[in-house]
């Protein structure tokens, strides 16, 4: 996979992104998260530490590219599940619900196309 088809892909992900958060805060009434993410209890920030040491050394043995997209699919969907269990009512989950669905789908098509 190229850098530069890998990079468009990237904006492609991002411009959906923000075209749904502005769609959640009109439609939904959600507020938009700040740029730091803060962990729902402690748990969840010891966890998300372990997968980041794990998606580091898995850099060494397997493709740059694979591995970010699925580090970060693994990511929102522990953040979505976290949210979803300990703080339904503020709805924050449905942000990191729909970043799940993006990466997931951004990786079935750079494993079918790639």
């Amino acid at each position: 996979m190229s850098t530069l088809h890998f990079i468009i892909l990237m904006l492609i992900a991002a411009a959906f992104s923000i075209a749904f958060h502005f769609y959640a805060k009109k439609k939904l009434g959600i507020h938009k998260p700040g740029w730091r993410y803060k962990p729902v209890n402690s748990t969840q920030r010891w966890l998300e530490i372990v997968l980041l040491i794990s998606y580091l050394i898995a850099l060494i043995y397997f493709p740059t590219e694979y591995m970010i997209i699925l580090f970060f699919l693994l990511l929102s969907s522990f953040r979505t599940f976290m949210e979803w269990k300990y703080e339904p009512e503020e709805k924050q989950y449905i942000y990191n619900l729909f970043g799940t669905c993006l990466f997931l789908v951004i990786f079935i098509y750079m494993c079918i196309f790639f």
